[in-house]
């Protein structure tokens, strides 16, 4: 485990300038939403990210745009795999729309998010969360966690991190600890991240591509994509709509996908259980 710290710690000084898109480590995360249907019925949503871990910053993104992203780089004259991928995007039932670049620019962190017909970049502090170191241990992926809790968007979570990957990253915009976030929930228990495999990178950090995004401030857009979130078909703004496409690859409701403009209409069957409130 020592050599592992300090092959870690030397890779960091090393590659510390090298180009954004050099990835050294990756973790994998299960997003879980707990919540209540329109019948008042319990469901929970299950969710699969990953965080791709750099010298000098993270990215965060749902895992079935990493694996189309593997095809890209790794495959990258196979249309018909890239297209498999492609589709395999559009038809995830529970697909986290939001991109999060962790320290880029450095002390910031850059989000990619969309409200159909548009994405969005907006960026915000990188330690925008004040936290408190607290007493308690336990294991997780095999590494000891020590615990932390911290205020942010309106939930207070706790944090599990360990130590000994000394990096200040972790799930979605849970940063700023001295070492991996693990696993973070709220205190309600609605929204949990949980690591389930930490390992060595596979393919590089795809650069920040903000083709044909619009900029807003991070206030703007939780406020209207909550808005538009509680019920998106009617929240869709119908002036904007050019364009409209339903592809359907199977005979169930899951088998499809609309977007609008080229931008992908996802609907949460279960309801929108919204990561930030404020």
């Amino acid at each position: 485990m020592k050599h592992f710290i300090l092959l870690f710690t030397l890779l960091c000084c090393a590659t510390w300038s090298q180009a954004q898109e050099t990835a050294l480590y990756e973790c994998l995360y299960q997003y879980k939403v707990n919540g209540t249907d329109k019948n008042g019925q319990p469901f929970s949503d299950i969710y699969n990210g990953i965080l791709q871990i750099g010298a000098s910053q993270a990215k965060f993104m749902d895992y079935t745009d990493f694996q189309s992203d593997s095809v890209t780089q790794t495959r990258p004259d196979d249309a018909e795999l890239q297209k498999e991928y492609d589709i395999q995007v559009l038809k995830t039932p529970c697909y986290f729309d939001q991109t999060v670049y962790q320290n880029l620019p450095q002390g910031k962190m850059t989000v990619l998010s969309v409200i159909t017909p548009d994405r969005y970049v907006y960026t915000e502090d990188l330690n925008h969360m004040v936290w408190t170191l607290t007493k308690g241990t336990d294991t997780i992926c095999g590494y000891p966690r020590r615990k932390a809790t911290g205020t942010y968007g309106g939930r207070t979570w706790t944090a599990w991190y360990a130590e000994e990957i000394p990096v200040s990253f972790g799930p979605w915009k849970l940063a700023g600890l001295p070492g991996l976030i693990l696993e973070a929930t709220d205190s309600e228990n609605i929204h949990r991240f949980s690591a389930i495999s930490f390992r060595k990178a596979k393919i590089g950090i795809r650069p920040l591509d903000t083709t044909n995004t619009l900029d807003i401030t991070r206030d703007k857009f939780v406020k209207a994509k909550n808005l538009f979130e509680k019920d998106p078909v009617k929240n869709l703004p119908i002036e904007a709509i050019s364009e409209m496409e339903v592809r359907k690859f199977g005979e169930g409701a899951q088998d499809r996908s609309i977007s609008i403009n080229g931008v992908p209409l996802r609907l949460h069957p279960n309801g929108y259980v919204p990561l930030e409130i404020q």
